[in-house]
């Protein structure tokens, strides 16, 4: 028996890209144990309703850095992977086109967090959104050059780095009795320290011989992965922001209990883009045998994730965090997003900057901001916070067909 499963597992495994993903999924899996952590920490030592001001924050900094950073981060990895030569041309025009891009959103994130109902009511807390998506600018590139020279687990590993160190930074700061706000601070501090660690790395790597790049293609680069990175994160925040803006905090902590452990599938979705966007590029994908592999991994991991969620928030987070139906609501909803970002990452990695590409991220990026705001809206309000996972589910649906339509269309010509 063990020799057979030995030899399945082996099978799956086989193959760069394989490789690449298990590899870098392992690491990921660290991430989302940390990530938990933080969840607990935050939890146990401030309260439900902290939690969910720490998820708020986490959620408006991430949907902002989308639109500060345009893409620009990841277009570097795109670039570094297909030659390594222009990493420093690359760089020149990242900054070049990241300055005023962040200093337009950062400025109108403050007009609209302290003028509207999206408001925490928080001090400095605008002040630490500006602060993170400015460092995570620096730091997330640095990761995206590593993913570039397919480091996919080493740039990873920086990323489980910042979070142990996030952790430190929870621990030390509940000790001195600092206000919750400073740690909202230190999650920027965390990424600061990991991404000036990662530069001698990066040295390393880089080759003596440059070559130039041109600023318009690179900008064109960068507007597509935009396009895509929105279309496909957004479905992760925007279910934060709305539970704050029609119900509370505490609900949304509650919320964010439960989501803590469900990431973890998620997190299968969030390596595809970091692994397959690259190397799809350079190769092309057999996609009924791979999408096999992957659901022979998916069935029998979401349903082991949905027991745990079930019965571990209620022990790891205290008797008061219950919700009979919202693990099953977000478990569907992670294994849904995993299926989107499969194909999503094929038909990215595959295409080049075309009409036709434009045309289908279009689409897909419309129905994440439009459709999925909108059904989050309505389902929040007539259900609860149970309405957010159904909402997102029924998104990614009509999002797994846009793509499938998209590839399908690509691979005939």
């Amino acid at each position: 028996m063990i020799p057979k499963l030995q030899k399945t597992f082996s099978k799956l495994t086989s193959g760069e890209t394989s490789k690449h993903l298990v590899k870098t999924y392992f690491v990921y899996g660290f991430i989302a144990l940390s990530l938990i952590i933080i969840k607990i920490l935050i939890a146990r030592l401030y309260g439900q309703e902290e939690l969910g001001v720490f998820t708020y924050f986490f959620s408006v900094v991430s949907l902002v850095f989308l639109f500060s950073s345009f893409g620009l981060s990841e277009a570097i990895a795109q670039l570094v992977i297909k030659d390594k030569e222009k990493l420093n041309s690359g760089i020149g025009w990242l900054i070049h086109y990241a300055v005023p891009f962040t200093i337009f959103f950062g400025l109108v994130t403050i007009v609209i967090l302290r003028n509207t109902k999206f408001n925490p009511g928080i001090k400095w807390f605008d002040l630490a959104v500006i602060f993170y998506i400015v460092i995570n600018l620096f730091s997330y590139t640095t990761t995206s050059i590593l993913r570039g020279h397919k480091k996919f687990a080493t740039a990873s590993i920086y990323s489980l780095v910042q979070r142990a160190l996030f952790i430190v930074f929870i621990v030390i700061l509940y000790l001195l009795n600092w206000p919750f706000v400073y740690i909202l601070f230190a999650m920027s501090l965390g990424l600061l320290i990991t991404g000036l660690m990662a530069i001698p790395h990066i040295k390393k790597l880089n080759p003596m011989v440059q070559k130039t790049v041109n600023g318009k293609k690179f900008f064109y680069l960068a507007l597509s992965l935009f396009m895509v990175q929105t279309s496909f994160y957004s479905l992760r925040f925007i279910d934060a922001l709305m539970i704050q803006y029609l119900v509370n905090f505490k609900e949304l902590g509650l919320y964010s209990a439960y989501s803590s452990i469900t990431n973890g599938i998620r997190l299968v979705a969030y390596v595809f883009p970091a692994v397959i966007v690259p190397l799809a590029s350079v190769s092309s994908y057999k996609l009924k045998q791979s999408f096999k592999k992957l659901l022979i991994y998916l069935t029998p991991f979401s349903l082991l994730v949905l027991i745990v969620t079930f019965f571990g928030v209620p022990f790891f987070y205290g008797a008061d965090y219950n919700a009979t139906y919202l693990p099953l609501a977000l478990v569907v909803a992670s294994s849904l997003l995993v299926v989107y970002a499969y194909f999503n990452a094929i038909f990215v990695g595959e295409n080049k900057f075309s009409k036709f590409y434009i045309k289908i991220i279009g689409a897909d990026l419309i129905l994440s901001l439009g459709m999925n705001i909108g059904l989050n809206y309505w389902m929040i309000q007539k259900w609860g916070i149970i309405g957010a996972p159904i909402a997102t589910a029924v998104t990614i649906i009509f999002k797994i067909l846009v793509n499938l339509w998209g590839i399908k269309k690509l691979r005939k010509g």
